[in-house]
């Protein structure tokens, strides 16, 4: 009898761990899952970040070649529009214009007007904000990696429950 009841509390013993694996694993699996979710929604957020820098700068480029209207504080127009009026400015060497947001003074910008140091140093912000986007990319790949990585821990987990299930239903058999 004392064997009888020794042999049902051993399965009930080893059948209980592997249970308890299974849901630790399980755990495991959703902790994995959620990251994944978690660096899939990082991916998102930094692409559309790098989306909107490339465009920035494809932006800043085209105004340089057109020309615009900046003030110490960074405020933009477009070329050829009086702040306040829709008449375009005729001489825009001699114009002055107070910013119609902050008020200071607005200067005329066009890449041809530029002298050399102007033009090497909007060349050299131009690229620093590209390699600040180009950097961001590589963030991008790095996270779609660690996502991937994630999902395959996720399913190894599930994997691993299934099979201490399996095992604590064949114990329970016996």
């Amino acid at each position: 009898m004392f064997r009888f009841i020794a042999k049902v509390a051993a399965k009930i013993q080893y059948r209980w761990r592997q249970e308890v694996e299974a849901e630790t694993n399980l755990l495991h699996a959703g902790l994995a899952t959620r990251l994944a979710q978690e660096k899939r929604e990082l991916v998102a957020r930094v692409t559309k970040e790098a989306d909107a820098m490339d465009a920035r700068i494809k932006e800043a480029a085209e105004m340089e070649e057109k020309g615009f209207w900046e003030c110490l504080a960074g405020h933009e127009l477009p070329d050829g529009f009086a702040v306040g009026t829709a008449e375009p400015i005729k001489d825009i060497a001699t114009a002055t214009l107070p910013c119609p947001q902050c008020g200071n003074a607005m200067k005329f910008i066009k890449r041809d007007q530029m002298s050399g140091q102007e033009r090497y140093e909007s060349d050299k912000d131009r690229g620093e904000a590209q390699k600040i986007a180009d950097d961001k990319r590589a963030t991008v790949k790095a996270e779609e990696e660690n996502a991937a990585n994630s999902e395959k821990t996720a399913k190894y987990f599930r994997d691993l429950a299934q099979n201490n299930r399996t095992i604590a239903d064949k114990i329970r058999k016996l």
